[in-house]
């Protein structure tokens, strides 16, 4: 095993071991019950139900948010920093060229924070705000960009859909950035990917959800039922 993945499996376990992964199993308070024509599904709501309600709930939750974010998650500051250092190591090895990190509000800023100071370079931060009655992201009122920077990395947390990405891809392109790569800690695997290459864009990341069930599972840390059911999922989502 080398150093690289040797630290992508020190941050797998990290992740679980703040709950930062959760299962349906579990009793955390972000676990839902409703009921269903074939008795009780249980599992958690993701951002995909705002549009689709009656999709099936996930039995799996990743929470790869900071304390500070406002919908808190529990991050530190040091696995946050690790994280970015699986990340630049993903870069490396697909060779991505980027002037500028930009990160995907809001679990992604810190991410895009963390690694564009191992680069020593920009990050372009959004903001979230009230636009005729619906909230959207924009660049703040007293954005500048250098005329160094051309093009531009984007970063988030994880990505199910491409709605949120598709957004801020916009907002980029929209001030002249070139946005070809997103960077991402966690794929879930349900179609983002082909939505961003829908728009240009090639996603990249540390782990796809596949590669983090095995691992758990390997290690002991998860049953190969579990692994079974969420893939059952994955495949009708």
């Amino acid at each position: 095993m080398d150093i690289v993945q040797k630290m992508r499996l020190t941050l797998a376990f990290a992740l679980m071991n703040i709950g930062a992964v959760l299962t349906a199993e579990s009793d955390h308070p972000l676990v839902v019950e409703r009921e269903r024509e074939n008795g009780v599904e249980r599992g958690f709501l993701l951002k995909l139900h705002e549009k689709n309600p009656e999709a099936p709930l996930s039995p799996f939750f990743l929470n790869l948010r900071t304390p500070d974010n406002p919908k808190p998650g529990p991050l530190t500051p040091e696995i946050v920093e690790f994280a970015a250092r699986c990340m630049r190591d993903v870069q490396a090895n697909r060779g991505l060229s980027f002037d500028a990190t930009a990160g995907i509000p809001r679990a992604g800023d810190p991410f895009a924070k963390a690694l564009a100071r191992l680069y020593g370079m920009n990050a372009i931060v959004l903001e979230k705000i009230e636009r005729d009655g619906k909230r959207c992201v924009a660049l703040p009122s007293d954005f500048w960009l250098p005329a160094r920077i051309k093009k531009a990395l984007g970063v988030d947390d994880l990505i199910t859909k491409a709605d949120s990405k598709r957004e801020a891809i916009g907002v980029w392109r929209g001030v002249g950035l070139e946005v070809t790569d997103i960077l991402v800690l966690v794929d879930r695997e349900q179609g983002g990917r082909e939505e961003l290459a829908g728009l240009g864009c090639t996603l990249h990341s540390v782990f796809t959800i596949t590669e983090l069930l095995d691992l758990y599972v390997d290690a002991g840390k998860m049953t190969s039922h579990l692994r079974i059911d969420i893939h059952a999922y994955l495949a009708r989502a």
